[in-house]
């Protein structure tokens, strides 16, 4: 069996999107696995074992009527049995008009006309249900399987599969702890202050070990604040801007617990089985909180939360979390651990 898998973006969906692709080689160990991923994700994917290749898809190819053609060439050099749209919008819609398949599936309630891209259109799906199960059940649906428990049974990425996917990072002093305070949403942000404040009282009480703050190289007021940090505390080093999602990978798997907003590097973390505390305000975590792994979750009470709102003008939901909160859940998981 020939299966494409899309599920372009954002790095959080694809990795949610994992499970799926161990599902289909657990129940089809012989089924040959192709996956269109956007480039700026790609790296997640590249190597994986259980797929025989990526098909990597820019924006920027969209102005490039030769590369265009390029991908178009090699999305259609194939014949799929079956072709599953996992990001159900208009872009991933044409990828699948595209692709030569025989079942085009997704759900009848997919976004942006993507279900006109189908000739099989599946019941639409709740989005109150956690994505990772969403995902799971177009699958089981797709393949007339049937799927075992939604939990950890389904693992993101199994155990035997690590070692030669994501090779740790050794340019890094050990033990250490990963703080990620910056999402692609504004309103998923937690405000210097309080990481200041946790960066304070987790070195008091931990004083043996490094933190690293990371984030992405267009997050100018963030590597300004963590470059403040890193002089302030010789315990603490910014990594803001400095590295690729592979090193960033490494990073985060070989660390003694992360701290997190709800942003992609969360789902890579609970999908390593790292100990993470995740931070929610304007999002929920039964729809995108953390799957499978050691966790906890700390979630604004104020009664607007989640208000799935990319802008507002209090952030009062991120900012209500305390730091001294967020602190013994650090002490939760630290306490199990030895250095």
């Amino acid at each position: 069996m020939k299966i494409l898998l899309v599920k372009l973006s954002a790095l959080g969906d694809v990795v949610q999107t994992l499970p799926c692709l161990t599902l289909i080689k657990q129940q089809y160990p012989l089924s040959i696995i192709d996956w269109v991923v956007d480039e700026r994700n790609a790296e997640v994917l590249r190597g994986h074992p259980y797929l025989r290749k990526t098909i990597v898809f820019s924006k920027k190819d969209l102005k490039n009527p030769s590369k265009l053609k390029a991908f178009i060439r090699n999305l259609r050099e194939e014949t799929y049995d079956l072709a599953i749209d996992y990001q159900g919008l208009f872009k991933s819609g044409v990828v699948i008009g595209l692709a030569k398949a025989k079942f085009k599936v997704g759900f009848e309630n997919h976004r942006e006309l993507s279900p006109i891209f189908y000739n099989v259109k599946l019941p639409g799906y709740d989005p109150e249900v956690h994505a990772v199960k969403r995902y799971l059940n177009l699958t089981q649906q797709a393949l007339q399987l049937i799927c075992p428990d939604f939990g950890e049974k389904v693992e993101t990425i199994p155990e035997a599969v690590l070692p030669g996917l994501f090779p740790p990072l050794d340019l890094v002093e050990k033990p250490y702890i990963v703080f990620i305070p910056s999402a692609r949403w504004k309103t998923k942000w937690w405000i210097f202050s309080h990481w200041e404040k946790l960066i304070e009282l987790t070195l008091k009480a931990y004083p043996e070990i490094k933190i690293y703050i990371t984030g992405g190289p267009k997050e100018e007021d963030l590597r300004k604040w963590a470059g403040l940090m890193e002089k302030k505390y010789r315990e603490v080093k910014s990594l803001v801007g400095k590295m690729r999602l592979k090193e960033l990978i490494g990073l985060i798997q070989k660390s003694k617990l992360v701290v997190t907003v709800d942003t992609g590097p969360m789902h890579i973390a609970s999908a390593l089985k790292v100990p993470t505390v995740a931070l929610f305000g304007p999002t929920s975590p039964y729809r995108t909180g953390p799957w499978g792994g050691d966790f906890k979750i700390l979630q604004s009470r104020l009664k607007c939360s989640p208000c799935f709102k990319k802008k507002c003008s209090q952030w009062d939901c991120m900012n209500s979390i305390l730091p001294e909160e967020v602190f013994q859940a650090i002490k939760e998981k630290l306490g199990q651990l030895h250095f």
